[in-house]
């Protein structure tokens, strides 16, 4: 059960921004759900007991991955830049051709996003980019373990955003698009003073490895659970407080509905109470990924909130930057995550895609 934070009012939210935050001077416990006073938001489901052969595949899962990853330490940072990025290439047009329900979630997100009718060829070609793209990222999560200093170094392209990184305090924004991870490695890279929301992985294995990765060149990373006093605590120092703001996230948990591409999509309002609570600007960074294995960092437009301005309008400014930047390069975007998983109520269900679900009333 998450606690609040006196006089902070922290709460833990899901979703693509891993926090959403309800300033409230105190919250109360009632009937196994923490809720926040005055704002009747509900913000920790009950857990529900997994089931005796769920636990044992997980498990099997886990131990299969461990031992993967084993192997990986040992074997890919010793690959030259041009191998792994091959390796990515292979496995990615091989995940794309097996993974058959990934691809049409991917597909008909691609569909959507691009807003027209695209050819099978096309759109083929574009989800084999994005599993390509997934692998890639895979690999370099091992590879850039060793030697990570001089390897971002020589393997990143960083001019067009060493501007914005001075901007103090703020908060950076990303979505699941090129290499997000690279994202943490570049801020430690330029001795930026961040602490980024980061949720577990379903492998504790995955899990360790990742954060040790993240935090190689100095940067913190906190869970959603209690992450609200130090990302203040990091603003208020003058540092950079890190989100991912592409995924769903349940308006019971925080979630504020906006225009998604066209659909709506209810997304972390925990940017803009941040912003609001410390004034901190926004930055929209991207590491978009090239052919020959390097990463070319760029940012949108800083952004501030305006005065009068609401929550959603703000979330909503930011978001159509985000879908701009995908719409330009659609095959670098997560595609097979199912992006728009819940039709709000009163919405009817055409145009959305074929996996989208009402959204159930939460108790």
């Amino acid at each position: 059960m998450c606690q609040a934070l006196a006089g902070a009012g922290c709460v833990r939210v899901a979703g693509c921004g891993r926090v959403a935050l309800i300033f409230e001077e105190t919250a109360h416990a009632d009937g196994g759900i923490v809720t926040a006073e005055k704002t009747g938001f509900y913000v920790e489901k009950k857990q529900h007991p997994v089931r005796f052969w769920t636990r044992i595949r997980r498990a099997a899962r886990a131990r299969l991955v461990a031992f993967a990853m084993s192997i990986a330490q040992r074997t890919l940072p010793h690959l030259s830049r041009r191998r792994v990025v091959a390796l990515a290439r292979g496995m990615g047009a091989l995940a794309a051709a097996c993974d058959r329900n990934g691809s049409r979630v991917a597909a008909a997100n691609l569909q959507i996003l691009c807003g027209r009718k695209l050819s099978e060829r096309r759109t083929r070609l574009l989800v084999r980019g994005c599993y390509v793209r997934a692998a890639q990222i895979a690999l370099d999560c091992v590879w850039f373990g060793r030697d990570t200093r001089t390897r971002v170094d020589a393997w990143t392209r960083r001019e067009a955003i060493l501007d914005v990184t001075k901007l103090r305090p703020a908060l950076v924004v990303a979505g699941h698009f090129g290499n997000w991870e690279m994202m943490l490695l570049m801020g430690g890279f330029l001795n930026v003073p961040m602490t980024a929301v980061v949720k577990h992985q379903w492998s504790s294995a995955l899990t360790e490895h990742l954060n040790e990765l993240r935090t190689t060149l100095g940067v913190k990373v906190v869970f959603a659970d209690g992450a609200l006093r130090p990302l203040l605590k990091t603003l208020k120092d003058g540092g950079v407080a890190g989100f991912l703001l592409d995924q769903y996230t349940a308006p019971h948990e925080g979630g504020l509905w906006v225009d998604f591409g066209g659909l709506p999509g209810c997304v972390s309002g925990a940017v803009a109470l941040l912003s609001r609570r410390t004034g901190a600007p926004v930055w929209i960074v991207y590491p978009l990924a090239r052919k020959d294995g390097r990463y070319e960092f760029r940012c949108a437009p800083t952004m501030q909130l305006a005065e009068g301005e609401t929550d959603t309008a703000f979330t909503q400014r930011i978001t159509n930057e985000l879908v701009r930047i995908f719409k330009r390069y659609p095959s670098q975007w997560m595609l097979m995550y199912p992006r728009w998983m819940r039709i709000p109520p009163g919405v009817p269900a055409e145009g959305f895609p074929f996996y989208s679900k009402p959204l159930e009333k939460h108790p």
